[in-house]
């Protein structure tokens, strides 16, 4: 099987090419890749983006990008919000609700309510995307990551061209999430179940590997 840059497409000869480190480099580029990746997708004999996708994941083409993604809604959601509104509603009305009762204000006890006042913000919008919240992925001119609540969340815009690996990585608290590895180190996805997250990274390398290797 001839390697092929996953950006020019340009074969890459074997003496660009090192198996114990998995790594191709393309000196048009100047850019290296995974080689297991490459031949992952290159066998691959199915087609994932006319494949239906798993249950909350979605694909959509436009004229300039494709957009894939995922909602991040689960069943952790029964647990989380019964838990916020006990905790935070327990600590925010036993701190200011008191004060706002009595109708006197303390400086001391409502700065000693201000880390439950920011659990509650962090609380809340992690129960939200429990419920509502979804990652998305536009691949084309115009590349970017979204993960958020509808339009409301962060965006960040990357170079599909110099990506050049695409994988499965560990955050900080040791949850699963998807990493694109280029001039920008993307991580994100963590709060995906399996089978979306699976599902996304699959497309993505669909998209990197045969999509500049149509040949294959």
């Amino acid at each position: 099987m001839k390697i092929k840059c996953p950006i020019c497409a340009k074969v890459i000869p074997s003496s660009q090419t090192n198996i114990a480190t998995d790594l191709a480099f393309c000196e048009k580029c100047n850019e290296s890749f995974s080689i297991s990746e490459f031949i992952e997708m290159a066998s691959l004999d199915t087609d994932p983006l006319n494949e239906e996708p798993p249950k909350g994941a979605w694909l959509k083409r436009g004229m300039f990008n494709i957009v894939v993604g995922a909602s991040t809604r689960s069943p952790i959601a029964f647990f989380l919000i019964p838990f916020m509104c006990v905790w935070s509603g327990g600590a925010l009305m036993g701190i200011y609700g008191s004060q706002i009762k009595s109708g006197q204000f303390d400086l001391r006890v409502s700065l000693l309510g201000v880390p439950f006042l920011l659990g509650t913000i962090v609380l809340g919008a992690w129960s939200l995307m429990t419920i509502i919240g979804k990652v998305e992925v536009s691949v084309g001119n115009d590349s970017s990551v979204f993960v958020g609540i509808g339009s409301f969340g962060w965006t960040r815009r990357f170079d599909w061209q110099s990506v050049k690996s695409i994988k499965e990585g560990y955050s900080k608290n040791d949850t699963t999430e998807i990493v694109l590895d280029g001039k920008k180190h993307l991580k994100f996805g963590s709060g995906l179940n399996e089978d979306r997250k699976h599902y996304l990274i699959k497309v993505l390398k669909y998209l990197k590997y045969k999509g500049a290797n149509k040949s294959l």
